[in-house]
């Protein structure tokens, strides 16, 4: 009689059970209907990030990665330049600016209310194309170069390309990069506020100054040392008469030994909240930290 009575009350528990969970769907399914509303882990969250081309290859990376576990998140990436996504961010026209530099006292000045945010190192490679015989230049050179005062090959030690044409061709970034303000204005920069000559071909990122080294033997160009492969060749550079020439590693950025180095920010408008935040921290994180590196750049730590 007792077993019995247990098997009643047990069902009865089990109908009780199934009865509320009915009700609860149903009353969801209800509100759903009622108000047109979705509850919140189903909304999809957008955010778009904007800027520098240096910091675009790891910001495309890091939401790949970040979307692919966070099935609501939406992230739109686009390059421009660390000028533009300084302006865009300024202007509250995205979420987050990309810039490899940091802000200009006029930005500060004008959006004094942005966040910096480092997220990557990185250092300045200084390349040419790989049929030049050249191991090593002085940032002295590198400067007279990119001012005009040396236009040939032969002016320089060690330098030697097939053929009889040894005019050097002068590859920059064009004006909205923060690549080229660094290397222009910076203190451990090469130009240090010295205008470059007028002659210079401006290209409008890493990638473009690249393919344009390795399709032009009689050229010198710069890049973020995230961009160079073997298509091009990246100089060790001497610094103040020292004893050996540096060459633009991940190491001898990390150490400073290299001096053309610098970091990565990501800006946003205010201190960041919801997915912006948790994206920034996300490539803050260790297995951010992990893309930047496999990206070519620098962790922060």
């Amino acid at each position: 009689m007792n077993k019995k009575l247990n098997t009643r009350i047990f069902i009865t528990l089990g109908l009780v059970v199934l009865l509320i969970g009915a009700m609860v769907v149903a009353g969801c399914t209800d509100n759903i209907k009622k108000t047109g509303e979705v509850p919140p882990p189903l909304q999809k969250q957008s955010i778009k990030v904007s800027g520098s081309t240096t910091v675009l290859p790891i910001a495309q990376k890091a939401a790949e990665a970040y979307m692919a576990t966070h099935q609501n998140a939406d992230i739109q990436i686009s390059g421009g330049g660390s000028g533009v996504g300084l302006q865009q961010i300024g202007e509250k026209t995205v979420d987050i600016g990309m810039s490899s530099r940091d802000l200009k006292a006029t930005e500060s000045t004008k959006y004094p209310d942005l966040v910096k945010h480092i997220v990557a190192k990185d250092g300045i490679a200084i390349v040419v194309n790989p049929k030049n015989e050249i191991r090593g230049i002085q940032a002295a050179t590198v400067a007279e170069i990119y001012t005009g005062k040396i236009t040939l090959w032969t002016q320089i030690p060690g330098a030697h390309l097939p053929g009889t044409n040894t005019q050097i061709v002068v590859i920059g970034r064009d004006s909205a990069s923060g690549t080229r303000e660094f290397f222009d204005t910076h203190a451990n920069g090469i130009l240090k506020g010295t205008p470059p000559t007028k002659s210079m071909l401006e290209k409008n990122s890493n990638g473009a100054v690249a393919q344009t080294i390795t399709q032009t033997p009689g050229a010198i160009g710069y890049v973020s040392i995230g961009f160079v492969t073997g298509d091009v060749k990246a100089l060790p550079v001497w610094y103040n008469d020292s004893s050996a020439a540096v060459a633009p590693t991940k190491e001898n950025v990390l150490s400073g030994a290299y001096p053309i180095n610098r970091e990565l920010f990501m800006f946003t408008s205010v201190q960041p909240t919801g997915l912006a935040a948790d994206f920034i921290n996300f490539i803050r994180s260790p297995e951010g930290q992990k893309i930047v590196e496999e990206e070519g750049f620098v962790r922060i730590g």
